[in-house]
C-alpha cells in the first residue's frame, strides 16, 4: 500500500534525495509506524512521536492506504 512519510530531525537523512524530508513508497498492508521505521532503516530509539493523518498515535499504530505519517525525533534543550 502507498504511504507518505514526513521525516523530521535526524530522520531526514532517510528521505528521498529529490524530496528532502519526505519519503513516499509502498509498504505491506498492516504495517505499523515501528515497521515503517524498520523499512526506512531507522532504530526505534530514534522516534519520539508520530501522527497519522494529523492525529497523534503510538509507534504500534497500524497505517492505512494513502496515509500521511509524521515521525519526530527526540529533542533536547538546555
Amino acid at each position: 500500500m502507498q504511504i507518505r512519510v514526513k521525516l523530521f530531525g535526524t530522520l531526514r537523512r532517510l528521505s528521498l534525495k529529490e524530496t528532502p524530508g519526505l519519503w513516499e513508497g509502498d509498504v505491506p498492508e498492516g504495517s505499523t509506524i515501528s515497521d515503517i521505521l524498520s523499512i526506512l532503516g531507522a532504530g526505534l530509539y530514534e522516534a519520539n512521536a508520530a501522527a497519522i493523518n494529523g492525529k497523534p498515535c503510538t509507534l504500534d499504530a497500524i497505517v492505512s492506504e494513502n496515509a500521511e505519517i509524521i515521525i519526530v525525533t527526540p529533542m533536547g534543550g538546555g
